[in-house]
């Protein structure tokens, strides 16, 4: 099926299709179950009996309450869906039908190609194949892409696997599984070298579409999405500073989404973006975000797995395991990272699995990156590691930030960065993990609001100041190099606290406290065991740690934070106590790391997956 029989099938769903549906939806019963198979059509009424063929069909006819159930099969569209619901109770779902693997592509399978020699073979297709947006004709672009901007937005894959983008005819003639694109103002010329495979015997796709599921219509609300797989997105680098953020999956600035059960894979640039878009009230917190983004795998994305500006905010982004960002390493900048996020206040960030994020020279590779202005954040029971940079970076926040409950495994040159200031850190596991407070070369004047609001309160320089280490475990690496950059020492730093940490194998304590931690030379063997959606932790302590009788760490210890105004709290206000370990279970006492019980001797921590019922 053409590109353009496909875009003609969705003007058919917003123009014709649609005007019957508003008909439709006119007489339509409440809470209205549609149904959309490959074997469907679209002038049909889209019963179990009688399913539509697309989702943006279904989409234009579905109103509050109503449910969207996709059968098996592989749907060629971008969905754009023109309303969301009115509440918790009035949600328009879109789900995959139990048991069954509904994949959404926005690629198409390209035969006719022609061989030019060897293994290299060419696909010559007429730019209307495109219909308004030719991802060969269009090259990554945008804030920050620091390498690889020759690159285009579109992607080959044989069977299922991307291809190399070259720079030359020549390069692709002389590496298998790689790929050149060349326009004119008429044809679109893709020339791939496929080495002992024959492209007209086997499944050749080329990304053709921006998006996957995303509106043209900002601030949707109460919009579900549920057990879809999500491939081949050719979106823009989508950086910050753009009216509209791009990506595989967006909300575009909605409100109250809930995006689970889902796996977002192969899209050029962002799997999931909650970014900025036109026409949004930034002031009123109460118009959007508030979105749930759980269970979801993210693998194989170019820039990062879940990103945005402002649209983070309130929302909780829980239980997805993000992996093999950038694994190509073709193009990349400050941007790269499992998640980042942008001027997000009250955001939870909660028990993810994070590893494989990878960068070219110099550039950027970070797990989880809160870059500026972000206020009321909570990181807690996340694992990270296996990150080619930092696996954490705080980045002029006012905070304050609390990470709890998490496993962070850094390596050489490879720690907690941060020029922010308010950083709570409590029973965390930090191995080979330093801390490092580096400015940058220019003076930066973040934000920082009125709490729990999007009304700015004042900009100001974030300092090395106000940060908080309570109850933590490190391994190898400890807190006794924290300095500043450009040579000064921790003494310069204001008001640093830590205390009833434990430094294990060779960690040591910080210069401003730890009067009460304890260092162990005990030798933990620490070990990662990976698995395909999961990992397994294990360490083992000595008797030392028996010594350590830590308080709770809450909003009366750590104290309310002077940029800010506000201490460790819930979105609606509440303090906030570490109560409860990184797998949930309430703790008895606080002691030291992530687990509400730390044994002498072996001690593991598991991440699985869980689907959402």
């Amino acid at each position: 099926m053409k590109i353009t029989s496909t875009f003609l099938i969705s003007a058919l769903a917003a123009g014709c299709v649609g005007n019957l549906g508003k008909l439709a939806m006119s007489s339509a019963p409440a809470n209205q179950q549609y149904h959309v198979s490959v074997h469907g059509n679209d002038a049909d009424a889209g019963s179990a009996e009688s399913p539509l063929k697309t989702i943006s069909a279904a989409a234009q006819l579905a109103r509050p309450g109503d449910t969207i159930t996709v059968h098996e099969g592989t749907y060629r569209e971008w969905v754009r869906p023109p309303r969301g619901g009115t509440g918790e109770d009035t949600r328009i779902t879109y789900r995959a039908a139990e048991g069954e693997k509904v994949v959404i592509k926005g690629s198409e399978i390209i035969k006719g190609w022609k061989k030019v020699r060897g293994s290299t073979w060419k696909a010559e297709l007429p730019n209307t194949f495109f219909g308004d947006y030719n991802p060969y004709a269009l090259k990554l672009t945008g804030g920050w892409l620091e390498y690889g901007k020759w690159h285009h937005r579109g992607d080959v894959y044989l069977n299922g696997k991307a291809f190399l983008e070259k720079r030359t005819e020549k390069e692709v003639g002389d590496a298998s599984g790689t790929w050149f694109c060349r326009t004119d103002k008429k044809t679109t010329f893709i020339t791939a070298n496929f080495g002992e495979s024959d492209p007209n015997r086997e499944t050749v796709e080329i990304a053709v579409r921006q998006s996957l599921f995303m509106p043209e219509i900002s601030g949707l609300k109460y919009v579900t999405l549920d057990g879809f797989h999500f491939r081949h997105a050719a979106s823009n680098w989508s950086p910050p500073n753009i009216v509209l953020q791009p990506g595989a999956v967006g909300t575009r600035m909605g409100k109250r989404w809930i995006i689970q059960n889902c796996i977002v894979t192969d899209c050029r640039t962002v799997g999931i973006i909650l970014g900025t878009a036109p026409g949004v009230d930034y002031e009123d917190i109460d118009a959007y975000g508030d979105h749930v983004i759980k269970n979801n795998v993210i693998r194989r994305c170019g820039q990062a797995g879940i990103a945005g500006l402002r649209g983070a905010t309130r929302s909780r982004i829980e239980n997805n395991l993000i992996e093999e960002i950038n694994y190509r390493k073709e193009f990349g900048g400050a941007e790269t990272a499992g998640i980042k996020f942008h001027y997000s206040v009250d955001t939870i960030i909660s028990r993810n699995l994070i590893r494989g994020v990878y960068r070219q020279g110099r550039s950027s590779a970070f797990g989880i990156w809160m870059d500026n202005a972000n206020q009321g954040t909570r990181i807690t029971g996340n694992i990270i590691y296996n990150t080619d940079t930092d696996p954490i970076f705080l980045e002029i926040n006012h905070g304050p930030i609390l990470l709890d409950n998490n496993v962070v495994v850094g390596g050489r040159r490879k720690r907690i960065r941060s020029n922010s200031e308010a950083n709570v850190f409590a029973h965390n596991l930090f191995v080979d993990c330093a801390y490092w407070w580096a400015t940058g070369k220019k003076a930066r004047y973040p934000r920082y609001y009125k709490p729990h609001t999007g009304r700015v309160a004042g900009k100001k320089i974030a300092t090395a100041a106000q940060d908080r280490w309570y109850n933590n475990v490190f391994i190898r690496t400890g807190l006794d190099r924290v300095e500043k950059t450009r040579g000064y020492k921790v003494e310069k730093v204001k008001d640093y606290r830590s205390d009833y940490n434990l430094f294990l194998e060779g960690a040591k304590k910080s210069l401003f406290g730890d009067k009460n931690s304890v260092v162990d030379a005990h030798v933990t063997d620490f070990s990662i065991e990976e698995r395909p959606e999961g990992v397994t932790i294990t360490f083992s302590a000595g008797e030392q740690q028996r010594r350590l009788k830590g308080p709770w760490v809450n909003a009366k210890l750590v104290g309310v934070f002077e940029t800010a105004g506000q201490t460790i709290e819930d979105r609606h206000g509440n303090p906030i106590t570490v109560d409860t370990d990184i797998h949930g279970r309430k703790r008895t006492r606080p002691v030291p790391g992530p687990l509400s019980k730390l044994k002498s001797g072996r001690n593991s921590i598991s991440w699985d997956r869980v689907k959402e019922e």
